[in-house]
């Protein structure tokens, strides 16, 4: 039988590998394939205490509704979310297919909504 501080230890280890949002802020956009490079907005702790930085994502889909498009562009932020399984089947071929590798909420699976501001990015309206 596991200790109480062996199972805290493995679940926070479980807790810090599972994504499912995070705020970021837009590095790139390529209006083609409504892709965005996007560098999350918040810092992970390390095991040991020490702050990290996420990865840069690259090739993160961009939710538009519908056919309607804006201007994305870099400094925008926004809000990623992150698939329960990968996305790379889907993303390449559309339709419903069999996910090609067995990650779930990984970074490399996020989709990203712009639009959301942080308090210091709000506009003030009069």
């Amino acid at each position: 039988m596991l200790s109480p501080e062996t199972l805290d230890l493995l679940r926070r280890d479980v807790l810090r590998s599972l994504h499912c949002a995070l705020p970021g802020i837009v590095e790139t956009f390529d209006p083609e394939t409504r892709t965005a490079c996007i560098r999350p907005a918040l810092r992970s702790k390390a095991p040991d205490g020490s702050t990290v930085a996420y990865p840069l994502l690259r090739d993160v889909p961009v939710f538009f509704p519908g056919d309607v498009l804006f201007a994305v562009n870099p400094g925008d932020e926004c809000l990623l979310i992150f698939a329960d399984t990968a996305i790379d089947g889907w993303f390449e071929t559309g339709g419903a297919v069999l996910p090609p590798s067995d990650r779930q909420h990984a970074l490399s699976d996020a989709f990203a909504f712009v639009g959301f501001r942080s308090k210091a990015r709000q506009e003030v309206i009069p």
